[in-house]
């Protein structure tokens, strides 16, 4: 018993971690509603959507490759966190000036100063996500966990205490800024570092950037079916109607976030499972895991009244019904996230472009064919959609593939 609560605890300290960042957030959403209009809230969970949208262009999703050598060639990992950062920041400086010359050309994704705070903000989340992903692969989930919590809920603390002073829509976006800053600082002066010859830096950025390219469309893709949605309703209507999606959406992330934070223990548990082809084992965990999620999702489902006036007012109730299809959407994405580890385990991230691509692109067609027609509320049936097409795609590749169904037990 001793030894099996032992085993688990990485997935009772990654719920509590991600609960404690979610539930931070999800508390402080009915302060932004009532401290901020609807056209400023509309903006600034436009901002929300952005930063790791573009850390992944930032650090070209390096952040998997940290995975894959720890697995491959822990003994070196210090110098290969070393070049994945060297990359990271040739690429922010590259990234910055983009955003400077296209400020001056007055073409803004948000606004002037806000596109600035988030090319900055998104360098520093990208640093952060890399240092995630080492606690992560190593099992050090108290690490993981501090760092976690305080990279995601600090700044909503911070902005909680001082947004009724000074009201800006701004006022998030500046503290979440120098709350990165200064937790890179730390690692900055914390870290230990490793001297690397010429041959090892170009050999190791050949390798990740050969590993991690099919990966980069890939996050591309889900962040794009995550967050494309909102733009797209910002385009056609305002910043009102982004605003109100943003809550039913909301609602469905704090499900996501449930199996987010255990799947991060999954996936060192499927990876070293399936490195001793403890096929059955992982598929009696697979089938637990999936019950108690769905259950989860039943569970937000029929409260979901209840907890759209919890995180808003009364006036956004006219979206509640959004939250079904959200939810179900998401459900898909988990059953997506529980079999994504297995051609990730066999180095085919290529595999795993193709249903990452298409589910986007459906969304992104639909999204822009009914939206105008139908308003904003047709955002979350094209969500569902995409998330079941994800995952019957990856599905059919894993069975075809590896002849391996930890779900259902297919054989092909």
């Amino acid at each position: 018993m001793i030894k099996l609560f032992k085993e688990n605890i990485g997935f009772l300290y990654y719920l509590i971690g991600e609960g404690l960042s979610k539930g931070i957030v999800f508390l402080s959403i009915p302060f932004f509603t009532d401290q901020l209009t609807k056209e400023e809230f509309g903006k600034l969970s436009l901002y929300w959507v952005s930063v790791p949208l573009l850390s992944v262009f930032l650090d070209l999703s390096q952040r998997s490759f940290v995975k894959y050598s720890y697995v491959n060639d822990k003994e070196n990992i210090r110098s290969v966190l070393m070049v994945i950062k060297s990359l990271l920041f040739l690429n922010s400086i590259i990234v910055l000036s983009l955003i400077l010359i296209k400020n001056i050309l007055g073409v803004y994704l948000i606004d002037k100063r806000a596109d600035l705070i988030l090319a900055l903000t998104a360098a520093m989340y990208a640093f952060l996500e890399i240092n995630l992903s080492y606690y992560q692969i190593r099992g050090q989930y108290k690490s993981y966990n501090y760092l976690f919590l305080l990279r995601n809920g600090l700044p909503y603390v911070l902005t909680f205490i001082t947004l009724s002073v000074f009201k800006s829509v701004y006022t998030f976006m500046g503290l979440q800024l120098v709350v990165f800053s200064l937790l890179v600082i730390l690692f900055l002066s914390r870290s230990k570092y490793t001297t690397v010859t010429r041959e090892f830096f170009l050999s190791t950025l050949k390798k990740s950037i050969s590993f991690s390219l099919p990966f980069l469309p890939a996050m591309l893709s889900v962040l794009t079916l995550s967050f494309s949605d909102r733009f797209i309703i910002n385009y056609y209507y305002s910043e009102i109607d982004v605003a109100e999606y943003t809550i039913a959406y909301t609602i469905g992330s704090v499900f996501m976030a449930c199996f987010l934070a255990t799947n991060k223990m999954w996936q060192k548990f499927i990876l070293e499972n399936l490195k001793n082809n403890q096929i059955q084992r992982i598929s009696n965990a697979a089938k637990i895991y999936s019950a108690i999620i769905f259950l989860l999702g039943i569970i937000i489902v029929l409260n979901k009244n209840t907890l759209v006036v919890l995180i808003s007012n009364d006036s956004y109730l006219k979206i509640v019904e959004l939250v079904v299809p959200i939810v179900c959407g998401m459900f898909f994405y988990f059953l997506y996230t529980l079999i994504s580890n297995i051609p990730f385990f066999y180095n085919h991230t290529g595999l795993m472009v193709i249903p990452a691509i298409v589910s986007a692109a459906v969304n992104l067609i639909l999204n822009f064919v009914f939206i105008p027609e139908y308003g904003y509320s047709i955002a979350a049936y094209t969500t569902m959609i995409s998330y079941i097409l994800q995952f019957l795609i990856l599905y059919f590749i894993c069975l075809s593939k590896y002849n391996l169904d930890i779900l259902f037990n297919v054989k092909r």
